[in-house]
């Protein structure tokens, strides 16, 4: 069954995901910390000097190698394919709709059948697919074909996973490398940090990584995850700013934060107040203190940068 492509479809996926959160922010507004920005310059300054690598300007920044998986997106030819709504944890920092829904959408067009999702890819000329929900393995069939079916195209696409690892078993596993997905990244926050079911996915994908919010509070655990990811040979650790939007604000507003930057014209969700300081700090830690891990932050001001650049896109796509 073909696709139902529509003009206003024309959208890039993060600019779709602002599209469909506008509404009032329910969190309220940090004030002026003169000693917050001092201490964020500062570590900004040690970045430097330790010889970041990325853009300071745009917070788009890494201490060794880009993770493959974030190339696409960061090139504007990157997307989401959502499997599932449904999940196996309630993160405070979600921002999936609520109450979860159980349904199929790539680039945030939803299709009843996994072998709809080669055509979206094509009409948007994208070249990576970040396979996420929800918790996508609590549909494997689903997943595998999807995954299946991306690989029928013409053109090499990446394929990243995104699970918090509490349904992947050694056999999915299996099945999902002979289906032919690229690789994993485990949200350990939502696992409490545990490393299990990361450590058996590194058995059978060599590029098996870490990405999560920097969860400001849980810093000194968050470190102790980056030496713990080194010590076992994870190759990417990606970290993000956190944020409060529509779907979770009220949440992070009994978690205590509050709003920390101006909402912009393509994203419609704002990092918190303290957020971009505990990245900071965290990356900073991770170039002093790692042998092999490569860690990469991706913040607001690069999701940001990524939707607009997606938004002009939009007028040179073919109709």
């Amino acid at each position: 069954m073909p696709v139902m492509l529509k003009e206003e479809d024309d959208l890039s996926w993060y600019a779709r995901k602002a599209d469909t959160t506008r509404k009032t922010i329910a969190v309220r507004r940090a004030g002026e910390d003169a000693d917050a920005d001092l201490r964020v310059s500062s570590l900004l300054d040690a970045l430097r000097r330790g010889g970041i690598k990325g853009s300071v300007d745009r917070r788009t920044l890494y201490t060794r190698h880009l993770p493959p998986g974030c190339r696409g997106c960061l090139s504007g030819k990157g997307t989401n394919a959502f499997v599932t709504g449904l999940c196996t944890r309630e993160c405070f920092f979600c921002f999936n709709q609520k109450p979860r829904t159980d349904e199929l959408v790539v680039h945030g067009i939803r299709i009843s059948e996994p072998e709809q999702a080669p055509e979206v890819v094509r009409r948007y000329g994208l070249r990576s697919v970040g396979v996420s929900g929800g918790e996508p393995t609590l549909k494997p069939e689903r997943l595998l074909r999807l995954v299946r079916s991306l690989r029928t195209l013409p053109f090499r696409v990446r394929i990243d996973l995104y699970t918090n690892g509490d349904l992947l078993s050694d056999e999915l596993l299996g099945e999902l490398k002979a289906a032919g997905l690229d690789a994993l990244r485990f949200n350990l926050v939502a696992r409490e940090f545990d490393t299990e079911p990361l450590e058996r996915a590194l058995r059978i994908f060599a590029e098996t990584a870490v990405e999560v919010p920097v969860i400001p509070e849980r810093l000194p655990e968050m470190k102790d995850m980056v030496l713990r990811l080194d010590s076992l040979g994870v190759p990417f650790l990606n970290i993000h700013e956190l944020f409060a939007c529509r779907e979770n604000s009220v949440r992070m507003a009994k978690q205590g934060y509050d709003s920390g930057g101006e909402a912009s014209d393509a994203l419609l969700w704002e990092p918190v107040a303290g957020a971009d300081e505990a990245a900071l700090a965290l990356l900073l830690f991770a170039l002093e203190n790692t042998i092999r891990l490569s860690v990469y932050y991706c913040s607001c001001r690069t999701q940001q940068d990524i939707s607009s650049r997606g938004m002009r896109r939009r007028l040179r796509l073919p109709r």
